[in-house]
């Protein structure tokens, strides 16, 4: 029984420093995936975080895709767990340890109440989808945006400011769904 108790001590010593591991299929460059591994202050037991920038082939020029993850402790349960984020300019999709997802339009509100700001969003030119929550926090209306967002080639997004004039910034969305499926992966290999 002592060995047993003894060996699983040793084990889970050794997993607590252990970098995180990547999935092989990201690990090639020519693929368009940018990996480093770098030491974090964040936790004292995990100290690794992964970056990522996904840069689209091609010759023309588009925005990259920037992901960090890195181990952060939950409140609730006191456990360590990968928590990443994805972004581009001030759009920044949070995956938690769950692997449910935010949606941050993180300019939308800065100097404002984040919780009150709105944004309308016109996804490849169609419809206005207007009154969104700046700020949509890891539930179906965040499905569900998401996954246009995952299909689309541009987002527009709009919001009033203060002085009541629009603000409007545009996102090239080529390559996101391929940083949120790395996300997924990198939370899978790391349970």
């Amino acid at each position: 029984m002592k060995r047993i108790v003894a060996l699983s001590l040793v084990l889970f010593t050794a997993s607590i420093h252990a970098e995180i591991v990547v999935p092989a299929k990201y690990l090639d460059p020519a693929n368009g995936y940018d990996i480093k591994q770098t030491p974090q202050r964040f936790s004292q037991e995990n100290p690794f975080i992964v970056e990522m920038a996904y840069s689209a082939g091609g010759n023309e020029h588009r925005e990259n895709w920037h992901t960090k993850c890195g181990y952060e402790t939950n409140y609730t349960t006191g456990f360590d767990e990968i928590i990443c984020d994805t972004r581009q300019n001030n759009l920044m999709i949070l995956t938690h340890g769950d692997f449910k997802k935010s949606v941050v339009f993180m300019d939308a509100f800065q100097g404002a109440d984040r919780f009150k700001t709105k944004v309308n969003l016109k996804l490849d030119g169609g419809n206005v989808i207007a009154g969104i929550p700046a700020d949509l926090l890891g539930d179906n209306q965040t499905d569900i945006i998401l996954r246009k967002l995952e299909g689309g080639k541009e987002l527009i997004y709009t919001w009033k400011k203060a002085n009541g004039q629009f603000e409007k910034v545009k996102i090239d969305l080529y390559g996101l769904k391929e940083s949120l499926e790395f996300v997924d992966a990198l939370k899978t290999a790391n349970r």
